[in-house]
């Protein structure tokens, strides 16, 4: 099972609907989770020693150490990673005894639809996840306006994510 984790609405959930079309016809299973949508309140030390954390976040928690991989979809927002996507990153992070299984050694894929190319994004998620011990895929699903997915190099990208976690 592979979790599609979307940190925005609209052009990006389109396109993590497209992914998961694409992962069904191959045989794979995937469930996309509206990062937005769990409306998990802004992180901060004071609110956790107070209300403990999230039981949304528990729940993410929980499902991530079971996932195979993940697909990141993500905007660009003034040229990095989205607060929404952020703020879950730092939740998780404070979740459990040792977040960390959470990132090390797992498969991310990156895909962003941007409207300012996407580059800047990917770099910054490549770099965060990286640097929280994941395996990032080297090709990214990037869309624009003006460039959509094109369903066979889609298709490649997803094999190849695929070959390489299945491992």
């Amino acid at each position: 099972m592979y979790l599609i984790l979307v940190a925005s609405l609209n052009e990006n959930m389109k396109l993590a609907h497209t992914i998961e079309k694409s992962l069904e016809t191959m045989g794979i299973q995937s469930q996309i989770i509206n990062l937005v949508d769990l409306d998990i309140t802004l992180y901060d030390s004071a609110k956790e020693l107070n209300d403990g954390i999230p039981s949304k976040i528990v729940a993410l928690s929980e499902q991530m150490k079971n996932a195979s991989g993940y697909i990141i979809v993500s905007p660009e927002y003034n040229y990095s990673i989205p607060p929404s996507l952020t703020n879950v990153i730092a939740w998780l992070s404070r979740s459990g005894e040792n977040f960390r299984e959470l990132f090390t050694l797992k498969y991310v894929q990156l895909a962003t639809h941007s409207g300012s190319g996407g580059n800047d994004v990917c770099n910054a998620m490549r770099s965060q996840f990286s640097k929280l011990g994941a395996i990032v895929a080297p090709r990214e699903i990037v869309a624009t306006y003006d460039k959509k997915v094109e369903e066979g190099s889609l298709k490649r990208i997803l094999t190849q994510f695929v070959g390489i976690s299945q491992k």
